[in-house]
């Protein structure tokens, strides 16, 4: 799978930064010793609390890594529909070409649903940092990417709640395929069965199609989405230098 361009990483970036010398600093030996079943070592200081600045970009660093999982859920439907798995256990289970289909497209939508909230609470968290700093320009960016997010998801959405809720998803191509697997099996028609494939081969190629171009669509807005917050966030970030927090006290009176 290609990697996403260098301007999706932007919000990445920033926390990576703000973050990493706190990491390095706890990494010590007997760090993984829970891991493995070993007891923790002893003598060894837990290290210093994170800072506010440290706490606030471990909190979007969070936010980052749970849309970018994802996304890496969205583009690896791909890699599943690449090739029908050929094997004994699902003419065992009676699970069809049609079957396997629709079990990874209803994946996929329930993902990109999940993808879907994941964007919409980290514009509401983005929202609450604009609204305490009172920076009319950082909501009005929020507000701006909330409405091309709804607008984007609109039909999926509409689908994964229809599938959820009412019915089963479904398309010509599946329902045709549904069709075919039922008069080749269970009606034993075997001369149908090169239209069973090409039906199946068919399905397979516009799912692939309309996969790969519903993520390039959906990885454009997550970096229209992480530019634009990248900037709010940063621009409200805490303060980074604890000395600085200190000349800013007023001093002590004897």
């Amino acid at each position: 799978m290609k990697r996403p361009p260098e301007a999706y990483w932007s919000l990445f970036k920033v926390a990576h930064e703000r973050v990493v010398p706190l990491l390095k600093e706890r990494i010590h030996p007997g760090l993984l010793n829970p891991v493995f079943g070993l007891p923790p070592p002893k003598g060894l200081e837990t290290g210093r609390r994170p800072s506010p600045n440290e706490r606030y970009w471990l909190d979007w660093f969070q936010e980052f890594s749970e849309i970018d999982g994802s996304m890496k859920r969205l583009n690896q439907a791909l890699a599943y529909l690449s090739h029908y798995p050929h094997a004994k256990v699902f003419r065992f289970h009676k699970l069809s070409e049609a079957d396997w289909i629709r079990y990874h497209i209803e994946a996929y939508l329930q993902e990109t649903y999940i993808l879907y909230e994941r964007l919409r609470r980290f514009l509401r968290k983005v929202e609450k940092v604009g609204i305490i700093a009172r920076d009319k320009v950082g909501l009005g960016s929020v507000k701006k990417q909330k409405a091309v997010v709804d607008a984007s998801f609109k039909n999926v959405v509409r689908a994964r709640g229809g599938h959820v809720h009412d019915y089963r998803f479904q398309d010509d191509e599946l329902r045709d395929l549904d069709t075919l697997v039922l008069v080749t099996s269970a009606g034993r028609l075997r001369e149908l069965r090169w239209v069973r494939r090409y039906k199946f081969d068919a399905a397979l190629l516009k799912w692939r199609r309309q996969i790969l171009g519903n993520n390039r669509e959906t990885e454009k807005l997550c970096v229209a989405v992480f530019g634009e917050m990248t900037a709010v966030l940063t621009r409200n970030e805490p303060t980074r230098s604890e000395s600085r927090q200190l000349k800013n006290r007023s001093p002590r009176r004897l």
